[in-house]
């Protein structure tokens, strides 16, 4: 946009560029969150695909808000979740959420891993509680020595392949409820 200037002393009319508008800080925060919210909901669209909405999306967020505002045009596009279903409803099919998928897991092995420890914890506090000592326990076919004395704390074991079975067989059960594997079939 130009706007024609005129002076008495410089002489003819010239032409300035105005300055494009430019974002504050909570606009762009404001955009971003809206974009995470919309991709989260997005998950059962084609990934390429999705670039490519998010990428117009986000362009033509940004030419509304530099016309009403970041925070209208927001509004007026309404819930990112309601938006994005209205793209995946057009696939006519729903997909796998790998990333949700992706999430369960590792939240779901997380779980399992602190289990282990508190168990860990309790059985060096009792140890402790009780006067010290070491005490051996075999889970899952896997020696751990539990050791409580005034000197040391300490638990030893080592990997076996029930306990590598346990923790893929925790992992792999989240994955396929959490990402909705079975989409991938219907």
């Amino acid at each position: 946009m130009t706007t024609p200037e005129t002076d008495q002393a410089q002489g003819p009319a010239r032409e300035t560029p105005a300055a494009p508008p430019r974002t504050g800080v909570r606009d762009r925060l404001a955009l971003t969150a809206y974009l995470w919210r919309f991709g989260w909901a997005m998950q059962d669209y084609p990934r390429r695909e999705y670039r490519q909405v998010r990428t117009a999306l986000r362009a033509e967020i940004r030419a509304a808000a530099a016309e009403v505002g970041m925070r209208q045009a927001l509004a007026d596009l309404g819930h990112p979740v309601v938006l994005a279903q209205g793209y995946v409803a057009e696939l006519g099919r729903r997909l796998p959420r790998w990333n949700t998928g992706a999430v369960a897991a590792t939240l779901a092995v997380g779980a399992l891993a602190y289990m282990v420890l508190a168990y860990a914890a309790g059985t060096l506090d009792t140890l402790d509680a009780l006067g010290g000592g070491s005490l051996t326990r075999y889970p899952f076919g896997s020696e751990t020595v539990f050791t409580a004395t005034a000197e040391e704390i300490s638990v030893e074991s080592g990997v076996t392949w029930p306990w590598a079975t346990l923790y893929l067989g925790v992992a792999t059960t989240a994955f396929v409820l959490g990402s909705r594997l079975w989409r991938i079939f219907g």
